[in-house]
């Protein structure tokens, strides 16, 4: 666990990976080789968080962040990881947050089971939504989807760049952009001044090379 607090840079800032199960499934040639020339990637784009997400059963969840947590946390060192979801499966690999939907565990209740020095992230689709994350205990919130998106099925409307601006202007808490972000529209996602640009498929070119460094660079 990275030990993240007020004396240090926050870890929700530039790009925010999201590795997602179902979305790396769908490719090939994920084998351990890969996922550890990942987790370097990763470290030498000096990416601060990142998040694992696994949305089907609880022992796919478990092997998922079995299978990629050694190694960023071998290469990944001063990144933090948040688990999607999962509140168990945050406590049981020691991960530094998790991150909840509007349908999920109550941000407060994930506050006193992972303590004071997690980090909690919370989904917001709406201006109302934004408002009641003030009275939560959320680090910071997700906004979204911004664009069209494939990499879930329950999405909600599309927000367009002028309704994430207006979002991010009715918050004082961090916000991350989420969905349909790709590298190409990272300089207009900057522009709205959210703290960081979740990222899923945008993040590889269409041999499954990573464009972690390129991403990074257009936030700098």
């Amino acid at each position: 666990m990275v030990n993240y607090n007020n004396s240090r840079q926050n870890p929700i800032c530039g790009v925010y990976p999201i590795l997602d199960a179902q979305w790396l499934d769908s490719q090939e040639g994920f084998t351990a080789a890969k996922i550890n020339d990942v987790a370097v990637a990763i470290s030498a784009a000096e990416i601060s968080v990142l998040q694992l997400r696994c949305k089907t059963s609880g022992q796919a969840a478990y092997d998922f962040i079995d299978s990629w947590l050694p190694p960023l946390r071998e290469h990944c060192k001063n990144t933090a990881i948040i688990i999607n979801d999962r509140v168990d499966l945050a406590l049981y690999f020691k991960a530094d947050g998790v991150h909840v939907g509007q349908d999920d565990l109550p941000a407060h209740l994930c506050r006193k089971l992972l303590g004071k020095n997690s980090i909690i992230g919370l989904s917001t689709h709406t201006i109302a939504e934004i408002n009641n994350a003030h009275d939560t205990t959320a680090d910071y919130i997700g906004f979204g989807p911004v664009f069209s998106t494939t990499s879930k099925t329950d999405t909600h409307a599309v927000q367009g760049l002028q309704t994430l601006a207006t979002a991010q202007q009715a918050s004082s808490l961090p916000m991350v952009a989420i969905g349909g972000i790709g590298v190409e529209e990272l300089t207009d996602i900057k522009k709205s001044r959210v703290a960081a640009a979740a990222m899923i498929s945008g993040l590889w070119d269409e041999n499954l090379n990573p464009l972690f460094a390129k991403a990074s660079s257009c936030w700098k």
